[in-house]
């Protein structure tokens, strides 16, 4: 069983129907948790988020493009297509490496404006929580 379908059971046993059918993708995991992100937001589950970001984060650092490729196009790139609101919330748990690798996923999906905004949001972001959901990805 790859890793990553190991990591979607461990940290999401709710997904195991899902996740144990052959034809469940990291992209398909990817699709389940974004939503789930600005749930865990606005109901403060700083749990949720840890394992929804490392999850993230750990499929982002894979050298199996279908990983990095799934995280980039089915989370990482979509993250900032509602909830404006919960925006500040987001660039806290992105790392500076997940931040340099999307932002031109950022800057070709978002105006010019959003993507200003989103700039300034990490610009003056203060005590990001990214390294909480790295602590999940060794």
């Amino acid at each position: 069983m790859a890793s990553w379908r190991r990591k979607v059971l461990t940290w999401f046993p709710d997904l195991r129907s899902e996740a144990e059918r052959p034809d469940f993708t990291a992209y398909s995991a990817f699709l389940e948790l974004r939503p789930r992100v600005a749930e865990a937001h606005l109901a403060g589950d700083t749990g949720t988020l840890r394992r929804i970001y490392g999850f993230a984060e750990r499929c982002a650092r894979q050298k199996d493009k279908d990983l990095w490729n799934a995280a980039g196009m089915a989370f990482y790139e979509r993250l900032f297509d509602s909830h404006r609101s919960l925006w500040p919330e987001f660039v806290h748990w992105l790392s500076p490496r997940v931040i340099a690798d999307c932002m031109g996923l950022w800057e070709s999906r978002l105006s010019a404006d959003d993507v200003a905004e989103v700039r300034r949001l990490i610009a003056e972001r203060r005590s990001p929580h990214h390294h909480e959901a790295r602590d999940l990805t060794t």
